[in-house]
This record gives structure tokens, sequence and C-alpha cells, in this order.
């Protein structure tokens, strides 16, 4: 009879092992994400994400130093990125949001039915994009 203790102690213990195993990359994994989101144009359409609009519909392009995000309506929040429809400071609209968190700049782009903030990974590729942006519209 002591010995069936000691089996289901050590099954417990291995058990409790392979849970922590299992559990600290999934932990882990779920706060990182890695997937990226990209302005890309093609022809007169432009798309980020789940959004697409045609160029010809940019009433504005502005390359923002800081943006001031308040909450988040519908979408995503990680460590990493907001992505979603956000409340913006200022702004009398809510805003389709695709940015890297705290890598500025970001540019701003009114639409004729929205507004949307973007940004990508590194500065001088949102440069880029904002430079592409206003030729594009230009």
């Amino acid at each position: 009879m002591g010995n069936n203790k000691k089996v289901d102690r050590y099954q417990r213990i291995v058990i409790l092992v392979v849970l922590m195993i299992v559990a600290i990359p999934a932990i882990i994994l779920s706060i990182v994400d890695f997937s990226p989101h990209k302005l890309i144009i093609q022809d007169d359409i432009a798309k980020v994400g789940v959004k697409s609009f045609k160029v010809k519909d940019i009433k504005n392009v502005e390359l923002l130093k800081d943006i001031d995000i308040n909450r988040r309506i519908k979408g995503t929040r990680t460590l990493t990125y907001l992505r979603g429809l956000y409340s913006i400071e200022g702004e009398n609209q809510d805003a389709s949001v695709y940015i890297y968190r705290n890598k500025s700049p970001y540019i701003r782009i009114e639409l004729e039915d929205g507004l949307l903030i973007y940004n990508d990974k590194n500065t001088s590729d949102t440069e880029e994009t904002y430079k592409k942006l206003v030729e594009t519209i230009n």
C-alpha cells in the first residue's frame, strides 16, 4: 500500500512537469505575436490588413510624431501592436488602426469614409510608406 502512494506521487509530479512544459511555451506564444501588417498599394487600391480603399478616396495624408489612442472599440491589442477600430484623442471619428506600439512616427490617412492610422515596424519604413503615399495621391 505504501508503494502505491509513491507511484501516485511520482505520477502527479510527472503530470505537473509535462503540463508546465506545455503551458509555459503556450503562454509565451499567446503573448508574443509575429504576424506583420503592411500597407500595400497596387494600381489604384491600397490595402492594409482587412481594410482596403481606393487611392482616389484619400483626402489627406500626415506624418505624426505622436498619436493618443483612447480605447479599443473592436480589434486586437497585443504587446507588439494595435489593430482594429479605436477611438483617437482629438478626432471626431473612430479610426482603423494598424500600428506597432511605441514605434513613432505614425501616418494619419484621412479617407472619404473614415480615418486610418498606420505605421511600420521601423521608422525608416514608415517614412518611405508616407513618401510613397504622398507621391501616389499627387
